[in-house]
């Protein structure tokens, strides 16, 4: 569904990605993992376009999405939760909701009633304030903006980072709902380890900027998370 070639990325003479080949298939979870400021978001970003890579070529399917503005990569079904979750804090669930709404090719302007079911807490909580949710309301807020759009990729960058474990768990769950039931590509950046075990179908490790290991997340080894992983 999803595949990267040869991308690199740099800012200034810093070089963030080094050629970088990825492949994301249908139906599964695709973990990319690294110590803090190896370019996995840098990474997130250039898949979604809001960082243009220097070299490289990325396709949705068959399509060539390399030059295609963010915008027009959210319409053709790929959408980001970015890490910090970035919900418009003055805004209510529902008008938060409505803003995930503009990237749908359809433009419907109904909300899906199946964000709700995935997420029943933003259901009661429509009305208020996207500020006054808890961190764990504001990732569910987060990753169902991005569901309304009814990607055929979603990007996750570290959606478990300060969440409570018990909505950590729901997250994964939902995750593994919309690949085995809705055959999404999911793309998930993540540092917990369990999570990834749990939840992952196959996984990526990135070091200064470049690919070092990949497998399946089931042979995620202690060797490698010592290796490139561990602080």
């Amino acid at each position: 569904m999803l595949s990267l070639d040869q991308i690199n990325f740099s800012y200034g003479m810093v070089t963030a990605l080094r050629s970088v080949s990825m492949r994301m298939e249908r139906s599964q979870v695709t973990c990319v993992m690294g110590r803090n400021g190896v370019g996995k978001t840098t990474l997130m970003k250039t898949i979604m376009g809001l960082l243009r890579p220097s070299s490289g070529q990325i396709n949705l399917g068959d399509a060539d999405v390399t030059r295609l503005a963010a915008n027009w990569r959210a319409k053709a079904g790929i959408a980001l939760v970015p890490q910090g979750r970035q919900i418009f804090a003055k805004l209510t669930v529902e008008e938060n909701l409505r803003v995930g709404l503009q990237a749908r090719a359809d433009r419907s302007d109904v909300i899906p009633g199946e964000v709700y079911e995935l997420f029943p807490v933003l259901k009661t909580m429509s009305r208020r304030m996207g500020g006054d949710l808890s961190g764990g309301q504001q990732q569910q807020l987060a990753i169902a903006r991005a569901l309304v759009g009814e990607p055929k990729v979603l990007l996750l960058d570290e959606p478990t980072e300060g969440i409570q474990p018990n909505i950590i768990q729901q997250i994964g769950v939902v995750l593994r709902m919309l690949v085995e039931k809705r055959g999404m590509t999911v793309v998930l950046v993540e540092q917990y380890l369990d999570f990834v075990r749990e939840f992952g179908s196959c996984f990526y490790i990135m070091n200064r900027g470049a690919v070092v290991a990949q497998g399946k997340a089931a042979d995620l080894s202690v060797e490698l998370v010592d290796q490139h992983l561990s602080v």
